[in-house]
């Protein structure tokens, strides 16, 4: 019989606290949407936390709606394969350098809003953890649908899209950034692991 010990751990995450917490966080922040969105020519004359902070408001409530969704469906999978710190540092990391790629190879993007670069970064880093923790049937689903809608999208085409939705083009840049950094992240800690065990 097949075996599926994702589901059979007792919950023993602080994850979805964490999601809590970046939910009303974004909710807050949309207030001073105007102010926080990153936008290029702001960012060139000085403002460069707006690479940071663009991602944490939204283009209107639908988008914000969409975002936070994606999150509650990633603490559904991985409340018991990621620890909070290690989410949150991920976050931190995702959110900086999918901005800093968007500004430094992306000129024609001159303003920018959402999580959603971020998000599909977390899911593989949730999903090497769900590797790490032997729940292999999660880990290679979550990794091939990841991997292939991002890149259909980007390439192919978008398979939904929530243009209209947003209000916004939907950058696929952006998600192709961060499954690329997300990618680099699992491989680093791999390398470093490996070093670990044979010392």
């Amino acid at each position: 019989m097949l075996k599926l010990p994702h589901f059979a751990y007792r919950i023993k995450s602080k994850l979805p606290i964490a999601i809590v917490f970046l939910s009303l966080l974004s909710a807050m922040l949309q207030l001073w949407q105007p102010d926080l969105l990153y936008v290029r020519t702001a960012v060139n004359e000085g403002a460069w936390w707006k690479v940071l902070s663009g991602q944490f408001v939204h283009t209107n409530w639908p988008h914000y709606l969409l975002n936070i969704s994606s999150l509650w469906l990633f603490a559904m999978l991985f409340y018991n394969t990621i620890r909070v710190r290690t989410f949150t540092i991920s976050l931190i990391i995702l959110t900086f350098f999918v901005g800093l790629c968007l500004h430094l190879f992306d000129p024609r993007i001159h303003w920018y809003a959402g999580l959603s670069g971020a998000i599909y970064g977390l899911f593989l880093i949730g999903a090497y953890g769900a590797f790490q923790q032997n729940d292999r049937l999660v880990a290679y689903s979550v990794s091939v649908i990841v991997i292939g809608k991002v890149l259909g999208d980007h390439w192919l085409g978008l398979l939904q899209n929530n243009a209209a939705l947003i209000e916004a083009r939907i950058v696929t840049e952006s998600h192709v950034y961060g499954i690329t950094i997300a990618t680099i992240l699992i491989m680093l800690h791999a390398a470093y692991a490996r070093i670990v065990r044979q010392h």
